[in-house]
């Protein structure tokens, strides 16, 4: 008697998870402008989501046996994550902002949203989601592709803010800088100018 090839539990839960990180990628490419120089960003945000991420979850997930504090805590932070992309994807929608490592600055300094607590929330995000699946398939792997994964946007994160301090944006930046934090937002905001 055949069955169904994959338990359902846990596929119903890591295939989703998965594909989130496929999200990023369809949702990013609506979002941020994108020049034809900007090859090595695209490149490496290609191979975090859909090589690290989207694979890498299935790949692990794959008949894991995933214990439902693991699944809530991994579903709880992906769901804060792609809240909290969408919030900042609709926030900077045509504001002109650019893609990770291009050097290129957006227009003006975005302060409203989560913009107003933290400096990068779409990097965040990314972060939080890894995080995910460091709780819903907790290994070695997982956590190695954790570490990569913030690493990476981290960079990304200090290679925006380099560029932006080099711009004509750079006094605002810099007061904006002081006032929130770059993935947390400070515990004690000093007062908006």
């Amino acid at each position: 008697m055949g069955g169904f090839p994959l338990p359902l539990w846990p596929t119903v839960f890591v295939f989703p998870l998965g594909l989130c990180f496929y999200y990023f990628i369809l949702a990013g490419a609506r979002t941020f402008e994108v020049s034809p120089d900007d090859d090595l960003g695209s490149g490496i945000a290609q191979f975090s989501f859909l090589v690290t991420g989207t694979l890498g979850t299935l790949f692990l997930g794959y008949r894991a046996n995933v214990p439902t504090g693991n699944a809530v805590a991994g579903g709880a932070l992906m769901i804060a994550a792609l809240g909290l992309y969408e919030w900042a994807r609709h926030t900077i929608m045509d504001r002109r902002f650019h893609i990770a490592w291009s050097g290129d600055v957006p227009e003006a300094v975005c302060q409203e949203g989560p913009y107003a607590h933290v400096r990068h929330p779409v990097y965040a995000s990314y972060i939080i989601a890894f995080a995910a699946m460091l709780a819903a398939l907790p290994s070695l792997w997982s956590l190695a592709i954790f570490l990569f994964n913030a690493g990476l946007f981290i960079h990304a994160a200090r290679d925006d803010e380099r560029s932006l301090g080099a711009s004509d944006l750079s006094d605002d930046y810099s007061r904006y800088r002081m006032r929130t934090g770059m993935f947390i937002p400070h515990s004690s905001r000093k007062a908006a100018d």
